[in-house]
């Protein structure tokens, strides 16, 4: 509880002269629109982003949605014609850190600092076939120590693409070519790193074509870019390549779903055991997922192949999260489990076997993000509580091994941690997390999201020299 109460002294102090922003957002919240914070959906992935929203049809005179007003804004008599979207989102995301790295990687380090995100959207309408989407950034990190440049930037291009769309014979084609980000299926391997201020995106094309309601396929290639502090600089800011070929089908509507995939991934600042290096990484992998009445599942299996400084890759990466609701008992409770393998290089050859998602997802495993999705196994039962519709809090303990005994314990963005590497570090056994979570829809539209995480370390951490970690972070999120 003092730890707690110091967090928020803390950021009432890094916040200071910022107080007026979140009066800003609660009244405006009333017109704003669904936030991205979907931590507990066990579907295809995050709800819809605004440019897949369908603001075709203008709104009527006696419509009472404000927003209506600016998500259709007719160019042309014909209602039907050319037309321009607005929209945008403003996020405030507050922190607080006790040993993120567990005092491996580095000065111990507590840090207790608030993120701002500030987006507008711009969606014009050319007809039925051509649209042009921009949509300019701000990022500021306040109280940060050292902040990244996935925290702040002083402005920035965070989408501008050309859209085509058409028939192709039996298929409904979308090509998009420019600026995007880019999230794919489960989003565990293939993510738009939302839970940073500044998310992931790419220059490149994609093209997905639709047939009918039952199949897709979805292709890109692209040159991911990396995040600049200056503004509007990063244009020829890229980090290697990526490519992806995406297969969905649905077998049994709603119940049973089948994807495939192929991602390549060329990144010339990868790092293993302590190496750094050129990577050419291939991934093929399926996922089955759906839902039979109140049970939901969602299940990944990736095999990776590959080169990384002339040593041969071959790794294995698989995630399954299941959840049953009581809908019809008093708080709706839940019971969730997941669990993880992502397999770690041995020293007995030079074949790096350590898994590597090509955008991944660390906050699939928790969202404060503590570990990554390298070298890992996780077992995470958890139970989930709705005391009302429009609050879910979830408990439960994720408990973490190594896969390999040879190899590192990884953290934020695939950065291991070398000092787990040596003779007298051979334990498996990370530790245990202890995580709430709760998810609040506080006025329609706008969503409130937190997690506490206080992690009991374990002999692969204390042998080490490492001590417990334990994180905060609370956001306010809205979309216009």
């Amino acid at each position: 509880m003092n730890r707690v109460a110091a967090i928020a002294r803390d950021l009432s102090q890094v916040y200071k002269g910022h107080l007026s922003l979140f009066a800003v957002i609660f009244a405006v919240s009333v017109i704003s629109n669904s936030a991205n914070a979907q931590y507990f959906n066990l579907g295809k992935g995050n709800t819809l982003e605004f440019y897949d929203v369908d603001y075709s049809q203008a709104p009527q005179q006696a419509s009472v949605d404000a927003l209506a007003l600016i998500h259709h804004i007719s160019l042309q008599a014909d209602s039907d014609g050319a037309y321009l979207s607005l929209g945008g989102e403003l996020r405030e995301q507050m922190w607080g850190l006790d040993e993120k790295s567990y005092g491996l990687n580095g000065p111990p380090r507590v840090n207790d600092y608030v993120l701002q995100r500030a987006l507008l959207d711009f969606y014009l309408h050319l007809n039925d076939h051509i649209a042009i989407f921009v949509q300019p950034a701000r990022y500021d990190a306040f109280g940060e120590i050292g902040p990244k440049t996935t925290d702040e930037s002083d402005g920035r291009l965070q989408q501008a693409f050309l859209e085509l769309k058409g028939s192709v014979a039996s298929a409904f084609a979308t090509i998009r070519v420019g600026r995007q980000e880019i999230a794919l299926g489960s989003t565990r391997f293939v993510w738009i790193n939302d839970s940073s201020n500044v998310r992931t995106t790419h220059d490149g094309v994609r093209v997905k074509l639709d047939f009918g309601d039952t199949t897709s396929l979805d292709f890109a290639f692209t040159r991911p870019v990396t995040p600049t502090y200056g503004a509007f600089n990063d244009f020829n800011s890229h980090s290697g390549t990526f490519g992806e070929a995406y297969l969905t089908q649905t077998v049994i509507p709603h119940i049973l779903n089948i994807d495939g995939y192929y991602y390549y991934r060329d990144n010339p600042a990868a790092q293993y055991l302590t190496y750094t290096g050129d990577e050419r990484r291939d991934t093929v992998g399926g996922r089955l997922w759906g839902a039979v009445d109140d049970f939901k599942y969602d299940s990944d299996v990736a095999y990776q192949f590959g080169t990384f400084e002339n040593r041969e890759i071959s790794a294995v990466g698989m995630s399954t999260r299941v959840l049953y609701t009581f809908e019809d008992e008093i708080l709706k409770p839940g019971v969730q489990f997941q669990g993880s393998y992502f397999s770690g290089s041995d020293s007995s050859d030079g074949t790096i076997g350590t898994f590597s998602a090509p955008m991944p997802r660390p906050t699939s495993l928790n969202y404060i993000g503590l570990n990554t999705l390298e070298n890992l196994i996780e077992a995470y039962p958890a139970l989930l509580v709705q005391p009302a519709p429009d609050f879910t809090f979830r408990f439960g303990p994720e408990s973490l091994w190594r896969a390999s005994n040879y190899d590192a314990v990884y953290i934020s963005r695939t950065t291991p941690l070398t000092k787990t590497i040596s003779n007298t570090d051979q334990a498996s056994y990370i530790g245990t997390n202890l995580i709430a979570t709760l998810q609040w829809t506080p006025i329609e539209h706008i969503v409130v999201f937190g997690e506490f995480l206080h992690q009991l370390a374990g002999p692969a951490i204390t042998q080490a020299g490492g001590r417990p970690a334990e994180a905060g972070e609370l956001q306010v999120d809205l979309q216009l």
